[in-house]
């Protein structure tokens, strides 16, 4: 219990030091949203993902034998960059498909 809970920290941290770099060092806290109706998370999405990655990546990549602390927290850091790199690419599709949609609607135009 003890080696989730420092993966989720360490994981969870990680995700917070993504989301400064992501947002130019500005912490961006959770507010609701209007349109569309919902909660924007902020900074807590980027934690809860983080924190959630390394846990699943320490519950099955450390051996059960062993407690190494060192290789807890290097996983957790990996896990938590690369949950968040994961979101970035899905963000960036959707960037990229949008562009591509505004560029087939002015070629239509003209």
């Amino acid at each position: 219990m003890n080696t989730l809970l420092i993966a989720g920290c360490i994981g969870g941290v990680t995700g917070i030091v993504s989301h400064l770099m992501r947002n130019g060092k500005v912490l961006i806290f959770p507010k609701k949203r209007t349109r569309p109706k919902g909660i924007y998370l902020g900074f807590l999405a980027d934690f809860f993902i983080g924190a959630a990655a390394s846990v699943f990546a320490v519950t099955y990549l450390t051996p059960t034998d062993s407690n190494v602390l060192r290789s807890i927290i290097g996983i957790s850091i990996l896990a938590g960059m690369t949950a968040e790199n994961v979101l970035l690419k899905r963000e960036l599709n959707v960037e990229k498909a949008k562009v591509e949609g505004l560029d087939r609607i002015n070629e239509r135009l003209k």
